[in-house]
């Protein structure tokens, strides 16, 4: 996708949809996911899916959000889930310096996800991570369309989305200590400035 023109991005949504739709199931599936995955993970967090493409940035949310319009255009049925994760034991190797701080100390996060039904069998689906990310450490990737793709978080617990889902968020953040919030807001802002630092280099 972000080889794309530039353009609107509900243009650029519609050329998306129309790439994909006469493919085969799995060629669909799997040409969704791929293109949404290759946006690059990043700030700042998207009130709505197409500003992600606008953007070509997109957090867990944005980008599943993004992912969850394309598949139900095609016509698959798709649910939004959270699971409950320890922001300090995420799954980076090796452990960036810029994150020592936080790295084995107890932090609460919520990383959404999908599940998408293909057949008769709800698959888990996250497309968070760019393939760029792998040189930094980060868990990605490929889908064979068909089986549950790997959660790139530490899973405590997951759940379903009650939509909105920001209304959702708000709720689940501020259940949290105080203390807790402002250490996991702190952890959020370090990785993905951290991240846009270390894309910079990998271009360079």
């Amino acid at each position: 996708m972000g080889c794309m023109p530039e353009s609107d991005p509900t243009a650029q949504f519609q050329q998306l949809v129309a790439d994909i739709e006469n493919l085969t199931d799995r060629e669909r599936l799997i040409g969704a996911y791929v293109s949404i995955r290759e946006i690059p993970y990043g700030s700042p967090n998207s009130p709505s899916p197409l500003l992600v493409i606008e953007r070509n940035r997109g957090t867990a949310k944005g980008k599943h959000m993004l992912l969850k319009l394309v598949l139900t255009s095609l016509g698959y049925e798709v649910q939004e889930h959270w699971a409950r994760h320890d922001l300090g034991k995420l799954p980076i190797d090796p452990w960036p310096e810029a994150l020592e701080d936080f790295r084995g100390k107890p932090l609460t996060g919520f990383h959404d996800f999908l599940k998408v039904k293909v057949g008769d069998v709800w698959v888990t689906v996250d497309a968070t991570y760019d393939k760029a990310l792998l040189a930094l450490g980060f868990p990605v990737h490929d889908w064979d369309g068909v089986s549950d793709i790997p959660l790139p978080v530490s899973v405590l617990e997951t759940f379903e989305v009650e939509p909105p889902i920001d209304d959702h968020k708000k709720r689940l953040v501020t259940s949290l200590p105080e203390e807790e919030q402002l250490r996991r807001k702190k952890f959020l802002q370090t990785l993905k400035k951290w991240v846009e630092e270390e894309r910079t280099k990998l271009k360079a």
